[in-house]
């Protein structure tokens, strides 16, 4: 498995950690000091131990970073690594516009500076990762933009997690739920009616940029809805999701109790083309002991 060495100066770091943790998604070993140097332990020891012990060093390069006393000893200790080890070590990682030095100038290097996916994209092919091996249920969005990599299966997969999350969030509070069909793709209403109130929660999972939107326009059925009634913005997670439906919840509970008709939920995923064709043709195979292509 791979492992990099991730030398920065701390101006950056929040760009960093992000790097850190998607290498880590893609199962790239990261030594990025945050995660590594405990309290007490020797600053410099820790990092002359990961610089010898990884297979690489990315320098993220930016103006602070290239006056950084830190960064300059790491890339001084790498470099020497490099020499003897007679092979490429240093992997220069753009970050911010900055001169980069000579002697990095003829070095492939990962361009972040106006695109995070490509910049990415271009990191992960250093490590002999193509596109297909580096998305993940967590970073699907990243691929959008690709037509290398199938990205709308981890989309399904994601509202399918969300659908499972807020159905039994909705259960534990007796809410009815409704998911979308073809009127209102990738939405989900949840409802309750008390004697003192109702009260409707509905998600989108939002085509354009791929983002949770939310409103609270009264609706048992998101078909009912028009795209532009979606106008609160909840993030890019199920979680996300999850803890606005749960405030909501709560909030109503508090003020008008819980309802006391039994909830009903209509989950069913409406087809879309051949696709209940493929399944069937799938299904066939599964029970079949023939596994070749020419029957």
């Amino acid at each position: 498995m791979s492992s990099i060495f991730l030398s920065h100066t701390s101006l950056d770091k929040p760009f960093v950690e992000k790097l850190a943790r998607d290498l880590k998604r893609i199962g790239i070993n990261v030594w990025f000091d945050k995660w590594e140097i405990k309290i007490g332990e020797s600053i410099t020891w820790r990092i002359e131990e990961g610089i010898r012990e990884n297979e690489y060093l990315g320098i993220v390069l930016s103006p602070e970073a290239l006056g950084s006393e830190w960064v300059k000893s790491e890339l001084g200790a790498a470099w020497v690594k490099q020499m003897q080890l007679r092979k490429v070590f240093v992997i220069p990682i753009y970050y911010r516009d900055c001169d980069i030095p000579l002697f990095l100038s003829d070095r492939k290097f990962a361009d972040f500076r106006t695109n995070y996916e490509q910049g990415f994209g271009e990191l992960a092919s250093i490590f002999g990762i193509e596109e297909t091996e580096a998305i993940t249920q967590d970073n699907w969005r990243k691929f959008t933009k690709s037509r290398k990599v199938d990205w709308k299966k981890y989309k399904i997969k994601e509202f399918e997690d969300l659908v499972t999350t807020l159905v039994d969030r909705a259960i534990d509070y007796n809410w009815s739920t409704w998911v979308g069909g073809t009127a209102n793709e990738y939405s989900i209403t949840l409802h309750t009616v008390t004697g003192t109130g109702k009260k409707s929660i509905s998600i989108k999972l939002v085509g354009d940029n791929n983002a949770y939107m939310a409103t609270l326009q009264y609706a048992y059925n998101p078909n009912h809805l028009r795209a532009s009634d979606f106008d609160l913005y909840l993030g890019n997670s199920v979680d996300a999701c999850d803890e606005f439906v749960w405030r909501q919840m709560e909030s109503f509970k508090r003020e008008h109790g819980t309802s006391n008709k039994k909830s009903e939920h209509s989950t069913h995923r409406f087809s879309k083309g051949n696709e209940i064709h493929e399944a069937a043709i799938e299904m066939i195979r599964k029970f079949n002991w023939y596994k070749g292509d020419k029957l």
